[in-house]
């Protein structure tokens, strides 16, 4: 058996109509919906299939959405093919559900802290005042100096997401971050693109959302985890269960190391990653970061069958 390595999406990759396919055709995918609605308390499975869409990407909407339709599709995918991972990792928001596969949180306790997440996300900078921009190619150096030139300490610019070789997402006071992007003209960098956020996610002036989600993932009963993890913050690989909360407490302001992840699964031995939830985000990525190793969305009943097919 290949080593595999799981991948989990994060905000961004929702879209309405996600799992609706996979519930309608399995009795367990429906159950994991049905318990999700009793536990939230609010129609989270017409919300994945109906929307409206302005509803699905409000951040405590999203992070409970996007966990539940990739538990769905994971539960689903171990249902045929019995499949161990070698390790997992998820990008952000899909941390949680790596650590939910990996054992860690119930799946009850997984869906209300990534409600609370978004809660504590979307109301920890003013509405309209932060935001996050992708950047395709630009000048590291450059970039760095100014970032450093724009940002102050109250109204701060920062590296978010290091995600590929030739992409990188910048967060923080909005004003500042079109200031950047201003500069950035004419440097060689490729494209920007705006993300549609709601806040300066994974900056410092998250320190305090933080601090109060470090506060409600002490109050959760955790287990050993099953499978190791690669953490956002740091890239470092670890089965021990009393490091997650502070290293969630850490991603929630700190840049996600996501190449370096990749990276350091690839170096830890993973063979094929299967990227398993909506769409194909990271799939894309894993192609910029290690082309040498394949990587597969798993979504959908014939996604599961292809994966059946590698597997032998």
């Amino acid at each position: 058996m290949k080593r595999i390595g799981l991948l989990f999406p994060g905000q961004g990759s929702q879209y309405v109509g996600m799992g609706k396919a996979l519930y309608d055709s399995d009795e367990t995918v429906r159950a994991i919906f049905e318990r999700a609605e009793e536990v939230l308390n609010f129609p989270i499975k017409s919300l994945c299939f109906d929307g409206p869409e302005e509803e699905l990407k409000k951040t405590y909407n999203t992070q409970p959405a996007i966990l539940l339709v990739s538990y769905a599709v994971w539960t689903k995918l171990k249902k045929e093919t019995g499949l161990i991972p070698h390790m997992v990792s998820g990008h952000s928001l899909g941390e949680y559900t790596a650590l939910l596969v990996s054992g860690f949180f119930s799946f009850e306790d997984a869906l209300l802290i990534t409600r609370k997440r978004g809660l504590l996300m979307e109301n920890a900078y003013p509405h309209g005042q932060g935001g996050m921009v992708a950047l395709l190619g630009p000048d590291m150096g450059l970039l760095e100096s100014f970032l450093s030139r724009y940002s102050t300490e109250e109204k701060i610019v920062t590296v978010a997401n290091l995600n590929s070789p030739d992409q990188v997402v910048i967060s923080g006071d909005l004003e500042s971050l079109k200031k950047v992007v201003e500069e950035l003209k004419g440097t060689g960098y490729k494209k920007a693109v705006f993300l549609n956020v709601s806040g300066p996610f994974h900056s410092p002036l998250m320190r305090n959302a933080a601090e109060k989600l470090l506060e409600e993932l002490k109050k959760i009963e955790n287990h050993p985890l099953n499978f190791p993890i690669v953490f956002n913050c740091d890239a470092t690989i670890s089965k021990n269960k009393d490091e997650v909360c502070e290293k969630l407490f850490y991603q929630m302001f700190s840049p996600v190391r996501w190449e370096e992840c990749v990276r350091k699964m690839v170096d830890a031995s993973c063979e094929i990653f299967l990227e398993v939830g909506p769409r194909n985000v990271l799939t894309n990525l894993v192609k910029r970061i290690v082309p040498h190793v394949p990587c597969y969305p798993v979504e959908t009943e014939k996604d599961i069958e292809k994966v059946k097919e590698i597997l032998g």
